[in-house]
């Protein structure tokens, strides 16, 4: 059970597509959060995370700050930083990709 966080905006970082590449093989419980510049994936719409078949959540707080709240449809589950702490604590590991 892994938790991977992604930090880096996707257009300027390798680290959401090496996650994505491991996470299409991964068979394990686990799940993708999108921190930081990375909730800009949001713009893309869920079709980035085409058979992604992990849950995906973004940071409420980094959608805010970016004026992209209301962006985050389809796909994407907020979480806001509480969330965040329950989510870290409901898996096993944390995985970073930076």
């Amino acid at each position: 059970m892994t938790l991977h966080l992604v930090n880096k905006d996707p257009l300027a970082s390798n680290a959401l597509s090496d996650c994505l590449a491991v996470l299409a093989v991964t068979e394990e419980d686990a799940a993708l959060l999108l921190i930081e510049d990375a909730v800009n994936l949001v713009l893309q719409g869920n079709e980035a995370l085409h058979g992604l078949k992990h849950p995906c959540y973004v940071l409420q707080e980094d959608l805010q700050a970016r004026g992209l709240l209301d962006r985050a449809g389809n796909g994407f589950i907020v979480v806001d930083y509480s969330g965040f702490v329950k989510l870290s604590l409901d898996y096993a590991k944390v995985q970073s990709w930076g």
